[in-house]
């Protein structure tokens, strides 16, 4: 349970809806996220983005520590890690900000704030470490989905600017 409610106080925007649309891309115009599995290419599902936030949030379980830690990726359309949230201190996990990045510490969670190209950004579907995308109305658990790696693309979205 801490984790669903982490996840709803830190979740500030973000994914408006998950489908399963046909591939083809929007008949709205509006931004997508497909996700499809990156070995055959099989589209798994696609989410919709809201205009004004084109984001989304990535949870997992570190393997270690078992705190939650989350990745927010912002599309320019191409995606680009914008912010680290986690707990404590840990393999994989930042102790220091690096040139032109920013560490905060709010309690005990600590924040890294930086702007770093992930393109492809490919995520294993981790079973074990609970690897998530969070939205408004719950969790997409990327295990669910059926395949191991899953790789997140932005369609019809519009340029941001840092």
């Amino acid at each position: 349970m801490r984790h669903i409610l982490a996840a709803s106080i830190i979740f500030g925007g973000g994914l408006v809806a998950a489908s399963t649309q046909a591939a083809g891309g929007s008949s709205s115009g509006t931004c997508e996220v497909r996700l499809s599995d990156a070995r055959s290419g099989r589209e798994l599902t696609r989410l919709s983005l809201p205009a004004q936030d084109l984001q989304i949030q990535i949870a997992f379980e570190h393997s270690v520590l078992g705190t939650t830690v989350i990745d927010r990726y912002r599309f320019t359309p191409a995606p680009v890690l914008v912010e680290e949230e986690f707990e404590g201190e840990g393999y994989g996990l930042p102790s220091t900000a690096g040139p032109g990045e920013r560490l905060e510490t709010h309690g005990a969670r600590k924040r890294l704030v930086l702007w770093r190209s992930v393109d492809p950004l490919v995520v294993r579907a981790l079973h074990e470490q609970r690897m998530r995308v969070l939205l408004p109305q719950g969790e997409l658990l990327l295990s669910s989905l059926g395949a191991s790696v899953v790789l997140f693309e932005a369609e019809h979205c519009a340029v941001q600017a840092r």
